[in-house]
């Protein structure tokens, strides 16, 4: 069972992501309602909420999934054995470090949590550049970016810079989102045509370079609080981009193939976040929150649990089918989106209570997750 664990990146990260989600999202909840104030990290507790579910979370979703896809992209190996149990070992150590920073040396803090995406990056970047996979140079570029925001954060929230910590961190989710751009760009599409072959789809050449430019336009305006009017300009950009995309791919004709439709209503997500975003910079700076829970819940919640469920179906040797519970996987994660989003502008009076809803629905979206995909990834790949 130990050797099938660690044969691939899938089995371990992903689940580590799903567990990160399980319990990092309602000790949050806690420690906002009040009923702990327990947090012995030197990240405040906003911050906090907002590295964990981005470096607890969806950082371990990308690592598993760029260690499954880069050997079919590029016919070489991603770290497996004990190499691959050092790097979920390093993961824990990371939130464990993360969360009792205050009470431990500040350097071994800082090396732990930092040092994952670097290692991981030395286990895809030299397959990508050996094997001439010029399509995917940028992606160890990014993810050294990313790795960057995330030391950032620390040194900020350390006093050792003077820039607040929350901008790294809100950067740092636009990284993610430029990540499942690209990615969910080129899986939505391409896995409802390979399913709907008659689908007339068009692509739009200019959108993509537009739409990436956009989002990293928005962390430089996040990073150095830039005018509100420049930052709403570019949200509304990166929103008309992505809606010209999704209508070019005809998503809505899988309505009723929640396999399929995930994928959509992730990009779909992002859309409305930016669409939330420039919002806020342009008319009511109050509602700036609401989109970082789209770009997050919204849009990484649906796309994580949709691409994980798809890899771990494929990659273990199974029929890719819809499930009742894949459904209601997909829909608890809008659910939580939706409640998030809502509360705040329609049911002030019950922000709390949206708030718990919010936060059952996470949790039950990834525990089902969880249920359903630990046999999978504990047992050999099914040969029919």
């Amino acid at each position: 069972m130990t050797s099938i664990l660690f044969s691939a990146g899938f089995r371990v990260f992903f689940p580590l992501g799903a567990i990160g989600a399980v319990l990092l999202l309602p000790y949050w909840v806690m420690v906002i309602s009040g009923y702990s104030d327990y947090l012995p990290s030197y990240f405040a507790p906003v911050a906090w909420h907002q590295h964990e579910m981005i470096f607890g979370v969806f950082v371990p979703i990308i690592i598993g999934f760029l260690f499954t896809a880069v050997p079919n992209w590029t016919g070489k190996p991603s770290p497996k054995g004990l190499p691959l149990a050092l790097l979920g070992l390093l993961w824990i150590l990371g939130r464990l470090c993360v969360f009792y920073g205050a009470q431990l040396p500040e350097y071994i803090v800082v090396i732990i949590d930092v040092s994952l995406l670097p290692l991981a990056i030395m286990g895809i970047g030299p397959s990508i550049f050996k094997a001439g996979n010029k399509r995917n140079y940028f992606l160890p570029v990014l993810l050294i970016i990313l790795a960057g925001f995330n030391l950032f954060s620390h040194l900020s929230a350390l006093g050792l810079i003077g820039l607040d910590e929350n901008n790294f961190l809100i950067a740092s989710l636009l990284f993610v989102v430029m990540l499942i751009n690209v990615i969910g760009g080129r899986v939505a599409p391409s896995f409802l045509k390979n399913k709907y072959p008659t689908v007339e789809q068009k692509s739009f050449k200019a959108v993509l370079p537009i739409s990436m430019i956009s989002i990293f336009s928005l962390m430089i305006c996040i990073i150095w609080q830039a005018p509100g009017y420049i930052t709403g300009m570019f949200a509304v950009i990166g929103a008309i981009s992505l809606l010209v995309r999704l209508w070019g791919w005809k998503g809505w004709i899988a309505y009723k193939d929640p396999l399929q439709l995930i994928l959509h209503i992730g990009i779909l997500w992002i859309a409305i976040g930016f669409l939330l975003m420039a919002y806020a910079s342009l008319v009511d700076d109050r509602y700036i929150i609401l989109s970082y829970h789209a770009l997050s819940v919204g849009a990484a919640g649906s796309m994580t649990l949709g691409v994980m469920s798809r890899a771990i179906i494929g990659h273990s040797g199974r029929p890719i089918n819809n499930e009742f519970i894949l459904t209601t996987i997909f829909i608890l994660i809008s659910l939580s989106a939706i409640s998030r989003i809502i509360a705040p502008i329609l049911f002030v009076d019950f922000y709390m209570e949206f708030l718990f809803a919010s936060a059952v629905c996470w949790v039950l979206a990834y525990l089902l997750f969880l249920i359903r995909f630990i046999p999978v990834v504990l047992k050999p790949k099914a040969i029919f």
